[in-house]
């Protein structure tokens, strides 16, 4: 009986870490491949992980940063940080983009790492970020 309750009970746990690894903060798995431009940044960073309600989406989101699709670009590249004297994102100079800052934990931050409470990006989607600041941050 003992030696069911052992297997039961490895199961579970083998179950639950796979779950909490596979998935990020919203329940959604990470995605394996995001190219370095806006739309593909939105469609599988901002949007998912970002544009949450109560975090950079809604009627008030956090220091009036709203990353939800049709608005971001326009609040992120060339838009002063509310937490620093840079601009959120700095087309061609993605270590001098708060943003930038921000998803690396870069200890100039004020504040947390992004995103807040939840996993953190992968090192694919930070370089889409980043080459997609240094390529003068289109919205492509």
């Amino acid at each position: 009986m003992e030696t069911f309750k052992l297997a039961i009970l490895s199961f579970l746990l083998v179950f639950c870490a796979g779950f909490f690894l596979s998935c990020n903060s919203t329940g959604t798995t990470n995605p394996t491949s995001v190219d370095s431009t806006f739309t593909s940044i939105q469609d599988n960073i901002f949007t998912p992980k970002c544009a949450l309600n109560g975090c950079h989406a809604g009627t008030n989101p956090q220091k009036g940063l709203d990353l939800s699709s049709g608005r971001a670009f326009s609040l992120i590249v060339n838009i002063m940080s509310v937490e620093d004297d840079l601009f959120r994102i700095t087309p061609g100079n993605s270590m001098n983009s708060y943003l930038y800052r921000k998803i690396t934990n870069d200890p100039r931050i004020e504040g947390s790492r992004m995103p807040f409470g939840g996993i953190a990006l992968s090192i694919q989607e930070i370089k889409a970020i980043a080459d997609w600041i240094q390529a003068g941050a289109l919205q492509n």
